[in-house]
C-alpha cells in the first residue's frame, strides 16, 4: 500500500505530470511528430523554420526541388509560383524562416545538397536583419531545425519545453484549446494573425492583413500608432556584416559555384527607408558579383508609399512582383 507521504507526493506532482503528458499528447509546437501539412498558424506558436524543413522533406522525393527562395518573413511575398514564371519552374520551393540569419541560409543550402538536389536557381531576399540575429538565442519560434543546424536534438527540444512551461504559455494554449476562444492576453504567447501556408511550394500568406485591407483599407492605414513617421533625411547605417559571418557568405558562394546556380540577390525595400550600408554592399559584391545584386533599400518609389506595406515589417506581394519583373526583364 502507498504510504501517506507517497499519496501526498503524487497529489502534489499530479498537475506537473498532467502538463507533461499534455505536452506529448497535444504537441503544441508541432515538433514531436511529423506532419504532412501546416495549413495555418492562427492561435498557435509554430516555428517557420521547422515548417520549411519538414515540408521540404515531405515532398522532395516527389518534386526533386531545384529552385529555392531564401530569406526571412520579408521574403514571403515573393510567391514561389510567381517567381517560377520567371525561371520556367512550376514548383520552386520557398525555404525561408522567421528572423532568418545568414548562417541559416548557408546551412539550408548545404542541407539541400546533402539530400542530392542540384540547386539550379536561387532568389535571395536580404536586408540588414539577416546579419543581426543569432538563431540560437531567439527562442522556440525562431530556432533553426536541428536536422539542418546540427544542434543536438535534445537541446533543440529543451528550448520548446522551456517555452511551454514559461511565462504562462501553457495557460494560454489550453485556454484556447478548451474554449475555442482567442483572448487578448493570448497575443503574448500565440499567433493572433491568420497566416496560411501553401502546400508543395511552402509560401505563407498574411491572410488577416489581406482581409482587413479588403474590408476597410482607409481604416486600416489610419490605425493610431500603426505606421511611424519617417525622416526625409538619409540616415547612414553602420555596417552589419561581421567578420565571423564571412564564412557563411563563402559557404553560400561555394554552393552556388558547385551547381553553377543562376541566382539574384534582392536587398529589400524596408519600411524604415534605411540604405543598405555601402561597406556591406561592397562585401556582398565581392562574394557574389555586382551584376547579381539589386538594391531596393533606402528612399524610393516603394518605400515612399505606406500602401505598399502590411505594417512596418513586411511589404506586399505587389512590390515583390514588380521587383521580380524588373530584375528578370529581358536585357
Amino acid at each position: 500500500m502507498l504510504s501517506k507521504f507517497s499519496i501526498k507526493l503524487c497529489l502534489f506532482l499530479s498537475p506537473l505530470l498532467i502538463l507533461i503528458l499534455g505536452y506529448f499528447v497535444t504537441d503544441p509546437f508541432k515538433i514531436i511528430r511529423t506532419y504532412d501539412a501546416y495549413p495555418d498558424n492562427f492561435a498557435k506558436s509554430l516555428n517557420r523554420d521547422r515548417i520549411s524543413t519538414q515540408v521540404f522533406l515531405n515532398n522532395n522525393q516527389k518534386y526533386n526541388y531545384k529552385s529555392f527562395i531564401f530569406g526571412s518573413s520579408r521574403s514571403s511575398v515573393f510567391y514561389a509560383r510567381e517567381w517560377g514564371k520567371h525561371i520556367q519552374d512550376s514548383t520552386p520551393y520557398h525555404f525561408d524562416a522567421s528572423c532568418e540569419t545568414i548562417s541559416g541560409v548557408a546551412t539550408k543550402m548545404k542541407f539541400i545538397e546533402s539530400k542530392g538536389n542540384k540547386i539550379e536557381n536561387v532568389l535571395f531576399v536580404f536586408d540588414r536583419s539577416l546579419f543581426n540575429y543569432e538563431q540560437d538565442t531567439l527562442g522556440s519560434v525562431f530556432v533553426q531545425d536541428y536536422r539542418v543546424s546540427g544542434l543536438q536534438w535534445w537541446k533543440y527540444h529543451t528550448i520548446f519545453i522551456n517555452t511551454y512551461f514559461s511565462k504562462g504559455f501553457f495557460v494560454a494554449f489550453y485556454d484556447n484549446l478548451l474554449t475555442g476562444n482567442f483572448k487578448n492576453y493570448m497575443r503574448q504567447f500565440l499567433e493572433f494573425r491568420k497566416i496560411n501556408y501553401t502546400p508543395i511550394v511552402n509560401d505563407f500568406i498574411f491572410t488577416s492583413y489581406i482581409e482587413q485591407i479588403k474590408k476597410d483599407s482607409v481604416g486600416y492605414y489610419n490605425q493610431p500608432d500603426f505606421f511611424y513617421k519617417r525622416s526625409k533625411e538619409k540616415n547612414p547605417q553602420a555596417p552589419v556584416i561581421k567578420n565571423y559571418q564571412l564564412k557563411y557568405l563563402a559557404m553560400i558562394k561555394e554552393s552556388l559555384k558547385k551547381d553553377n546556380t543562376k541566382f539574384k540577390i534582392v536587398l529589400g525595400p524596408t519600411y524604415d527607408q534605411h540604405n543598405f550600408n555601402q561597406t556591406d554592399l561592397a562585401t556582398l559584391e565581392k562574394y557574389f558579383g555586382k551584376e547579381n545584386i539589386y538594391d531596393f533599400s533606402g528612399i524610393n518609389e516603394y518605400t515612399e508609399n505606406i500602401a505598399n506595406y502590411y505594417e512596418i515589417y513586411h511589404y506586399k506581394p505587389s512590390v515583390a512582383n514588380d521587383i521580380m519583373n524588373k530584375i528578370y526583364a529581358t536585357k
